[in-house]
């Protein structure tokens, strides 16, 4: 059975985020306390040994999402502070001086604080998309990927409009897809009384590559607090899952409406085009409880086939569909307990 192995982070506050390289040999944190910091992961002793530690903000740091490392060790954050900052690792550096990880760039085009962030897939450039308490989507490339200070705001959605709302919050997640147009899931909840207080939205390109809301993943019944698009490994489908203050995890599945167009690489381009305008049905596959509290983050691993959890009760969940399509809880840890338990609804 895996052992749960506990290592302090060292953060004078609350945790907020912890992301894995594309690897899983490097992660980093970000906290209240405004530090930032990255861990190596050591194959011989199996310990995560620090990188470096620095204050990366003015205020609380929300959400840290890496790039590809096709692009070199880079990754950017997001804050309180109402900016978004981009560091790149220096090699020539000491590890754990305070200058391992340079910022190369600060973009504070944010008129609130800006709760997530993350990079898209790496088949559409070295681009990511932020969001926040001002209701917009904002879209960020690099046009010279040699050039990480310079980056260029190529659009702007204003998925709530006149968000005023000092509690809202907002979530994103790309479609990793590279055989489907560019799509985003959009979580939010805003208690507003011209809009929706809390809903998730499919946004994809127009013919006029403008980002427009398509379907809708109903049944929240609060807050969403975090969306994640499913990598697609051989499913005729899609999988999106969400987290909610409501105390629910859901998993709906995205079904492709209407025949397929020209694919290939032949008719790539042309399949490319047809999608654009296509629409898909949504189905709830699954709607858990099991937090009994409000569900804070989901993150799928790399094929799509295992869902984890976390929540206000202190343990990660981990669902996974059975040969019939049920999705069941696999199994449940608590860091604090350092136990992993398997229950009576364990997929063996």
């Amino acid at each position: 059975m895996n052992e749960v192995k506990q290592f302090s982070a060292g953060h004078d506050d609350l945790i907020h985020d912890v992301a894995y390289d594309f690897y899983g040999k490097r992660l980093a944190t970000c906290s209240s306390d405004q530090k930032i910091k990255v861990w190596d992961y050591d194959d011989e002793t199996g310990e995560w040994l620090p990188n470096d530690s620095w204050k990366g903000h003015d205020s609380s740091v929300l959400r840290i999402t890496w790039a590809h490392p096709e692009y070199g060790q880079v990754f950017a954050t997001c804050s309180i502070d109402r900016t978004i900052r981009v560091w790149e690792e220096q090699d020539q550096e000491a590890k754990n001086g305070g200058r391992r990880w340079a910022e190369k760039a600060r973009l504070a085009d944010s008129k609130g604080t800006v709760q997530d962030i993350k990079f898209a897939p790496t088949h559409l450039g070295l681009k990511f998309a932020s969001c926040g308490a001002d209701g917009i989507v904002r879209m960020y490339e690099a046009m010279d990927v040699m050039q990480l200070g310079h980056w260029t705001l190529m659009d702007d959605i204003e998925v709530v409009p006149g968000a005023k709302d000092p509690e809202g919050q907002m979530c994103l997640s790309w479609c990793p897809s590279r055989f489907q147009p560019q799509m985003l899931a959009v979580g939010h909840g805003f208690m507003l009384t011209h809009a929706s207080p809390t809903t998730t939205q499919i946004y994809r390109l127009d013919p006029h590559n403008k980002w427009l809301p398509h379907e809708v993943l109903t049944g929240h019944t609060d807050v969403v607090t975090d969306v994640a698009w499913a990598p697609n490994v051989g499913r005729s489908y899609q999988l999106i899952a969400t987290a909610c203050k409501d105390k629910c995890v859901r998993i709906f599945k995205l079904v492709e409406e209407g025949g397929r167009g020209t694919t290939g690489a032949a008719g790539f381009a042309t399949g490319f085009a047809t999608k654009a305008a296509r629409k898909f049905r949504v189905l709830t596959v699954a709607t858990f409880s099991d937090h009994a509290a409000e569900v804070w983050r989901v993150e799928w691993n790399v094929t799509g086939t295992v869902l984890s959890s976390s929540g206000d009760d202190g343990k990660v969940r981990l669902w996974k569909a059975s040969f019939l399509d049920e999705w069941r809880c696999m199994s449940i840890i608590s860091a604090e307990q350092n136990t992993n338990d398997f229950g009576e609804n364990a997929m063996r």
